[in-house]
């Protein structure tokens, strides 16, 4: 499948069922909106899935690192193929399998569909139900910002000048167009996402900020993204540990919907107060008004 195809086919998520997904967590026995952004990456989650029934909420039990590097990186990705580096390690305590891909497109275009062609195939053997992305490019121009207010986004990756970043913004369309969910992680990362907008809005409501990194810019262009990341782990690049380490808080936001119980599940028709929905609603309407 062509990119011009693919872009078409990324929908965007159902404001019903997202909305229906907060509703839960707002009458699971806890206060309303405590568990802050694991419940706006879950409810987002339910969006991707097409459902908000907790039964059909489960962690995605086979979950991709896609890194990605080109042939200045031969070593790199081979000392990772080896099992020889600490993503590799790292990725394994996450219930993570990492994939090294050498991108060889010589241009932006090629590069597009080259990323999208290998990220559709993965998902596909390996049936994953989410990706994060990597790689081992740790040298973006330092200009890039400069790009930014480029419109289109083929004219962005050929000023950018980033052969992995073209890469994945392939695989983020692919992964879209599938409804499978992305982490991201650090700014080649972010700029990948933000590029893939530029072909269709549509594809960052299924992109998760994993890490805001120690980066220039990534402050900034998280906030472009109108992402928020739940981590600063001061990271220097964009190699996946930051993706990696969000996905537990990723996987205990849909334990806890799917698993605490709401007043009326529990079978408690006389709450404390303080705790109930109506209450926590008045005080937000309140709040609103003053």
């Amino acid at each position: 499948m062509h990119i011009e195809e693919l872009v078409t086919n990324i929908q965007p998520l159902s404001g019903k069922i997202i909305k229906a997904a907060q509703k839960r967590f707002d009458n699971l026995i806890k206060p309303v909106g405590s568990l802050a952004k694991l419940e706006s990456m879950t409810t987002r989650y339910a969006g991707i899935i097409g459902s908000s029934d907790k039964q059909l909420m489960t962690v995605p039990e086979t979950r991709l690192l896609l890194l990605w590097g080109e042939a200045k990186h031969a070593a790199e990705i081979e000392a990772v193929m080896l099992k020889k580096k600490a993503i590799s390690v790292y990725a394994s305590h996450v219930n993570a399998k990492v994939i090294p891909l050498l991108v060889i497109g010589e241009n932006a275009y090629d590069l597009l569909e080259e990323g999208a062609m290998l990220t559709g195939e993965y998902i596909g053997e390996e049936k994953a139900g989410l990706i994060c992305l990597g790689t081992c490019e740790k040298n973006l121009r330092l200009d890039w910002q400069e790009f930014l207010e480029e419109e289109d986004g083929l004219a962005f990756l050929g000023r950018l000048q980033c052969p992995t970043v073209a890469a994945m913004t392939g695989a983020i369309l692919q992964a879209a167009g599938m409804r499978v969910p992305i982490m991201l992680d650090g700014v080649a990362t972010c700029l990948a996402a933000f590029a893939a907008a530029k072909f269709n809005p549509y594809v960052l409501q299924y992109c998760f900020a994993g890490d805001e990194s120690a980066e220039a810019g990534s402050a900034a262009l998280l906030n472009k993204l109108q992402l928020q990341a739940p981590l600063r782990l001061s990271l220097n690049n964009a190699e996946g540990v930051g993706a990696l380490t969000c996905l537990r808080l990723f996987d205990a936001g849909i334990k806890a919907y799917t698993e605490m119980e709401t007043f009326e599940e529990a079978g408690v028709h006389n709450e404390k107060e303080d705790y109930s929905l109506k209450v926590q609603e008045d005080k937000k309407k309140n709040s609103l008004q003053a």
